[in-house]
C-alpha cells in the first residue's frame, strides 16, 4: 500500500497538535465544576471553564414526565443522516426530537420499555427494535411496522440492552431464552441474509450475564459476565463470529464500548479498578488478542461511562464520570480531576485528552446515598454522535436529584471548535489509510479529515473500474465480497480529478 504525501502517524499529530489551537482544554489539572444557575430550555450557554457550547433540550418536570435522557452511552442516539434524535424517559418511553433544533417530535408508544432498539445504518426513517423473540423495523415517520424474522427456538432474545448491531447493520449478537428465562444460546443473526449466522449453546452453563455483542465491523462476539473470576463464562470472553474463543480476562462489573482505534483496529473500552494502586483505569483491548493498553487513570471514588459511537471520527473515546456512592459531598477544595465531567481521551495510550464540559448532574448523596434511593437516570450517560461533533448527556442540574422528573437532556456542541481544527490541516497533505489487506468483505478508507467530494476508485488487473465510492467521512466502508480474489489497484480523486491517493490490495 502506498501512502503519499504524509504519513497517518504525522497526520494524526498534526490533527492532534490543532485541537489546541481550537482552544480544547487537554491538561490533567483539577478543575472545579461552576455553580451555575440552570439554564432554560433553547438557550445556548458557554460552559465557564471549557469555552465549549451547551443547549438545555428539555424540561421533563414542567411536562409532568418521567426524565429524558440518552438511552445509554453504547447506543447511538442520533439517526443516519442527524435529522433525529432517540431520547428515553424513567417509565421506558421512546422520543423522537429533532436533531437540530432540538424541537420535540413524537412518542412512540408502541414500544415502550423495549430495551434493544438501533437507528438503521442509512435509512433515517427507521429504527430496529426487538420484542420478546421478533425482530422489526419502525418507520417513525408512519409508525409502521413490519416484522422481519421471528426466533422460533427462543421465547425471548436479547443482547441484554447494552449490544449494538453491527456498523452496517449486517449482524446482531444475541441471547436466546426459553419461556421461563434460562439461558439456551448465543447466537449471531446476518440481518442482511435473514438467517441465523452461527449458534454457540451454553448448555446450563450460564445462568446469568451482563450483555452480548457483536463488534463494530461485524467481526467479533463480546460477552461480559461482570465478574472478576478467571475461569469459563466469567469476565469478559471473545469469540471470532463464528463462536470460535479468542481469549477471556476478569475485568470485573466495569462500563464499556467497543469502537474503532486509530489504526482500525476493533477494540474493546473498559474501566477496570485495581486494588492494588486504588486508581480506576481506562484501558483499551485488542478484540483480536486482547492486548492491553492503559489510556487513563481516575480517582477511584468515581464511576464513568464510555461511548465509542463516533465512528466516523475514531480514536478518541468519549467519558463521563460521575460521584460514586464513597463520594456523597464535594467541594472546591476537594474537587478531584475530571470529577462530574465529560472528555475525550486518545486511544493510544498517549493521555492526550480533550475536556469538554461539566454535567451538573448528581446521582448519589447524603440524602440519596445508594442505589435504592437514587435516580438511576441522574448518571449523565454521555453519548457522542457519529461525526464527534455533538455529545448527548443527561442531567439533574443537582436539583430535586430524588426525583426522575429532575433528569433532562443537554447537548455540547463541539462543531465551531472542530471547523477551527480542519481548516488549520493543510488541504495540499491529504492522508488516506486503507484496511485490512488483504480484504474479504470490505475495505476500509480511513482519512484525516472529511472531504465533500472525493471518490475511491477500484481498478481490476485490466485496468477496469469495479468499483466506487464517496469518501464523505472519516471513515467510510466499501464492499468487495462480491470481487474474485485478485491483486487490486485503488486511486482517491478529489472533484478536479487531482489524484490523493493510490495503492493496491489483495482480495483473498
Amino acid at each position: 500500500m502506498k501512502i503519499q504525501k504524509i504519513n497517518i502517524l504525522t497526520a494524526l499529530f498534526i490533527f492532534s497538535a490543532h485541537w489546541l489551537t481550537a482552544q480544547f482544554v487537554t491538561n490533567h489539572n483539577t478543575i472545579f465544576q461552576t455553580n451555575l444557575t440552570i439554564p432554560q430550555v433553547g438557550v445556548t450557554f458557554t460552559d465557564p471553564n471549557f469555552g465549549t457550547p451547551v443547549i438545555r433540550m428539555t424540561n421533563a418536570r414542567s411536562q409532568a414526565v418521567s426524565g429524558y435522557f440518552p438511552d445509554y452511552s453504547k447506543r447511538q442516539a442520533w439517526n443516519s443522516d442527524e435529522s433525529m434524535i432517540m431520547l428515553r424517559s424513567a417509565n421506558g418511553a421512546v422520543h423522537i426530537f429533532n436533531g437540530q433544533n432540538y424541537q420535540y417530535i413524537k412518542t412512540l408508544t408502541d414500544i415502550q420499555g423495549v430495551q434493544d432498539i438501533f437507528w438503521h445504518p442509512t435509512n433515517p426513517l427507521l429504527i430496529y427494535y426487538i420484542l420478546d423473540n421478533m425482530f422489526y423495523t419502525l418507520n417513525v415517520q408512519t409508525l409502521q411496522s413490519n416484522l422481519l424474522f421471528t426466533f422460533t427456538n427462543y421465547s425471548y432474545v436479547t443482547t441484554r440492552a447494552e449490544g449494538n448491531m453491527s456498523n452496517d447493520g449486517h449482524y446482531i449478537a444475541l441471547c436466546g431464552y426459553d419461556i421461563n428465562y434460562n439461558t439456551l444460546d448465543f447466537f449471531v443473526f446476518d440481518v442482511l441474509a435473514n438467517t441465523i449466522h452461527s449458534t454457540f449453546a451454553v448448555n446450563g452453563n450460564v445462568t446469568d450475564f451482563d450483555w452480548i455483542s457483536i463488534s463494530p465491523l461485524g467481526n467479533y462476539v463480546i460477552v461480559d459476565y461482570a465478574t472478576d473470576v478467571v475461569a469459563p463464562y466469567n469476565g469478559v470472553e471473545v469469540y471470532d463470529k463464528d463462536f470460535n474463543f479468542l481469549w477471556r480476562k476478569p475485568l470485573g462489573a466495569g462500563h464499556s464500548d467497543y469502537g474503532l482505534d486509530y489504526n482500525g483496529e476493533e477494540v474493546l473500552i473498559m474501566d477496570f479498578y485495581d486494588v492494588d494502586s486504588n486508581f480506576m483505569y481506562i484501558n483499551k483491548y485488542l478484540l483480536s488478542n486482547g492486548m492491553t493498553t492503559h489510556l487513563l487513570s481516575v480517582s477511584p471514588d468515581f464511576d464513568l461511562h464510555e461511548s465509542c459511537r463516533a465512528m466516523s471520527r475514531i480514536g478518541w473515546v468519549y467519558i463521563s464520570t460521575f460521584d460514586f456512592v464513597g463520594r456523597l459531598t464535594d467541594d472546591s477544595l476537594s474537587w478531584l480531576p475530571f470529577e462530574d465531567e465529560i472528555f475525550a481521551v486518545k486511544m493510544d495510550g498517549s493521555g492526550d485528552v480533550q475536556r469538554y464540559a461539566h454535567h451538573h448532574s448528581k446521582r448519589y448523596s447524603l440524602s440519596t446515598p445508594n442505589s435504592d434511593s437514587s435516580v438511576y437516570f441522574a448518571e449523565p450517560h454521555a453519548t457522542i454522535n457519529k461525526n464527534g461533533t455533538r455529545i448527548l448527556f443527561g442531567s439533574n442540574w443537582r436539583l430535586n436529584i430524588a426525583q426522575d422528573t429532575s433528569v433532562d437532556a443537554y447537548i455540547v456542541d463541539l462543531n465551531n471548535m472542530l471547523n477551527a481544527i480542519k481548516r488549520d490541516i493543510p488541504s495540499d497533505n491529504p492522508t488516506f489509510r486503507i484496511y485490512p489487506n488483504p480484504a474479504t468483505d470490505k475495505l476500509n478508507v480511513v482519512s484525516d479529515k472529511i472531504y465533500r467530494d472525493a471518490v475511491l476508485k477500484i481498478y481490476d488487473a485490466l485496468g477496469k473500474i469495479v468499483s466506487e465510492a464517496a469518501i464523505r467521512n472519516f471513515l467510510t466502508s466499501v464492499p468487495v465480497s462480491a470481487l474474485p480474489m485478485g491483486l487490486y489497484l485503488y486511486q482517491i480523486s478529489d472533484s478536479d480529478g487531482k489524484i490523493l491517493d493510490e495503492g493496491k490490495f489483495l482480495k483473498e
